[in-house]
């Protein structure tokens, strides 16, 4: 939580609720609005109503007509939405406005007296600077890991500080300072300057989720390549991995590695994935009916375990298409699991229940817990591709091989990921590894090409 204060000291009876502060309180809070700016300047509609500074559209009038090209845009964004969501959820809007004008505070008692400061959004101060602005960033970052006072509250803020070369375009000037204060949080000395192969990427993956649902309803652009899995004891091919594949019409072939995770952390996660099951489960079916069953995997992102009409739809889809459950099988990023939610493990158990294979995706990665190994209602567990790489180092064929005695003794089939040589292949066979997968054994394929590599895979060698 973002408040130092025991919960007793913002409701107990030694302070005030925030909902009942009236009277003085707002004056006091009033006229710190107004210390923030010097009397007889903007007019009140060039003003903004918390901080009493000017306000974004009077920074666009005053720099419409002033050169500032030496010099640069500082931009401060005191905290991000859900920390200030948190600040005002906790403690209301009077405290929330509270902490703005702190901060607000907090930046003009670290600049020089002679900048003016503009409050240009809710979260965001900006002011101009007339050479390079590296050394006052540096001193806001170092100002603000300290907390903010908010009537007595100290209060931790996740502040932002970009900086930004002043241009003639005034506002694409504020959108590239702002551009860098989201940035700068990724850095630990606090503030960033504007980067424009940053920009560009963050606003193709704007773009990409922008066009992803047309993208959807139209019939070239997304389609789904067949990964071959090799049973190890017997060579023959014995399911494929559905992986998705975008031909975008602007920017060409578009790698899932891209936009997967910007789709994952957005609602577009469900009808993408359901887009995926149907056209996989019909190919499955399609398969299986010209006597070629396979088993085919399907990626889930897990936070769509929490949807039982998602569920449910996965049940009726492999019902609909007329595929054996035991053919689908639903792979979850293991990282991503949360199995101590009962949502999650109740999910799990009615797919399990409707006859599905369920498969622990990337296993290894991160910090696995191998606990919930034993009581997770899986059945198979995909060691991830990273330790393929490094299989001929003693630690890591120790690593692998543990991992497949432990997982066969708890029923579990494993299946390695990323063979890329002869040699691992044989290791993995000679340590028991039930199946692989990777580009020495095939590249993703379309349908078609899957079918004749199917094909000549399984023709007598002479």
């Amino acid at each position: 939580m973002f408040i130092d204060a025991p919960p007793a000291a913002i409701s107990g009876s030694s302070r005030v609720p925030p909902m009942l502060v009236q009277g003085d309180a707002k004056r006091r809070r009033r006229g710190a609005a107004q210390a923030l700016f010097a009397p007889g300047t903007p007019t009140a509609a060039a003003l903004d109503p918390v901080t009493n500074l000017p306000n974004r559209q009077r920074f666009i009038n005053d720099y419409a007509t002033t050169s500032a090209a030496q010099g640069d845009l500082c931009m401060v964004t005191v905290a991000d939405a859900q920390h200030f969501n948190g600040i005002l959820r906790a403690l209301g809007h009077e405290y929330a406005d509270d902490f703005v004008r702190a901060a607000a505070n907090r930046i003009r008692a670290n600049i020089p007296d002679t900048i003016t400061l503009y409050h240009v959004s809710v979260l965001s101060i900006a002011f101009v600077l007339p050479r390079e602005g590296e050394e006052i960033a540096a001193g806001l970052a170092r100002c603000f890991s300290e907390p903010l006072d908010c009537a007595g509250i100290p209060i931790h803020t996740a502040a932002g500080i970009g900086l930004a070369a002043f241009s003639e375009d005034v506002p694409a000037t504020l959108r590239a300072a702002l551009t860098a204060a989201q940035d700068s949080r990724r850095w630990e000395h606090g503030w960033s300057r504007y980067n424009l192969q940053t920009d560009r990427a963050h606003l193709r993956g704007f773009m990409l989720l922008t066009d992803l649902p047309a993208a959807l309803a139209a019939q070239d652009q997304l389609e789904l390549a067949y990964q071959p899995k090799l049973d190890l004891r017997s060579g023959a091919c014995c399911g494929a991995e559905a992986l998705l594949r975008w031909h975008h019409p602007r920017f060409g072939a578009v790698s899932p590695g891209e936009f997967i995770p910007l789709v994952e952390s957005t609602a577009l996660i469900a009808p993408l994935t359901e887009w995926v099951l149907h056209r996989a489960t019909a190919q499955a079916a399609r398969w299986a009916a010209l006597d070629q069953p396979l088993n085919m995997a399907v990626n889930i992102s897990p936070v769509l375990l929490r949807d039982a009409g998602f569920v449910e739809g996965i049940i009726g889809e492999q019902r609909r298409c007329g595929l054996d459950p035991a053919r689908l099988e639903l792979e979850f990023t293991e990282g991503m699991l949360t199995p101590n939610d009962p949502r999650t493990l109740g999910a799990i158990r009615t797919l399990r229940d409707a006859g599905m294979q369920v498969a622990l995706d990337d296993f290894g990665t991160g910090f696995s817990n191998f606990s919930y190994l034993a009581y997770l209602p899986a059945t198979i567990l995909k060691i991830d591709q990273s330790f393929m790489r490094s299989l001929q180092a003693p630690a890591s064929a120790l690593l692998v091989r543990s991992i497949i005695q432990l997982a066969h003794e708890l029923d579990y089939r494993v299946v390695a990921e990323g063979i890329e040589d002869e040699a691992v292949l044989t290791m993995l066979r000679g340590w028991g590894c039930d199946e692989g997968q990777g580009y020495h054994i095939s590249r993703p394929l379309f349908a078609e090409p899957f079918e004749q590599w199917r094909h000549a895979a399984a023709a007598p060698r002479v």
